[in-house]
């Protein structure tokens, strides 16, 4: 296995941190920052979401640590083939706008790892761009 890091540019957002990070511990709502014309199946429930990025495997993803309106920390669930941890940072103060940025690492084969990096580093940028753009003030 090869570890890998794939860490977005960080962004300006349109909400407060706080905003961003109640929106995103809801399950519900990870759906909006996945790119509509890659993602299908997506289902969730209160802990966890599914769903498949085409071109990549189908993902489970459980919350496991947050910090208050500065941090979420995601991982991979069930997995054997592609493990990984989602960070979402939310750099600033609680209830002013601030910027975000997502890091996806974990372990992958190394073949593996050297076709899926393009598209995992397209599908991080394209997260923390939808994120950065959500007006929830």
């Amino acid at each position: 296995m090869a570890a890998f890091s794939i860490p977005s540019s960080e962004l300006k957002a349109s909400s407060s941190c706080k905003s961003l990070f109640v929106f995103l511990t809801d399950f519900k709502n990870f759906k909006s920052i996945l790119p509509e014309d890659k993602a299908e199946n997506f289902t969730c429930d209160e802990n966890s979401c599914s769903f498949v990025i085409k071109g990549i495997t189908p993902m489970k993803v459980v919350l496991v640590d947050k910090q208050p309106y500065a941090k979420i920390l995601f991982h991979s669930d069930g997995l054997g083939k592609f493990n990984f941890n989602l960070e979402v940072n939310f750099i600033g103060e609680e209830n002013e706008i601030g910027n975000c940025k997502i890091e996806l690492s974990g372990d992958l084969n190394p073949f593996i790892k050297t076709m899926a990096e393009k598209p995992l580093t397209t599908l991080v940028n394209s997260m923390n761009q939808k994120l950065s753009e959500l007006k929830l003030n």
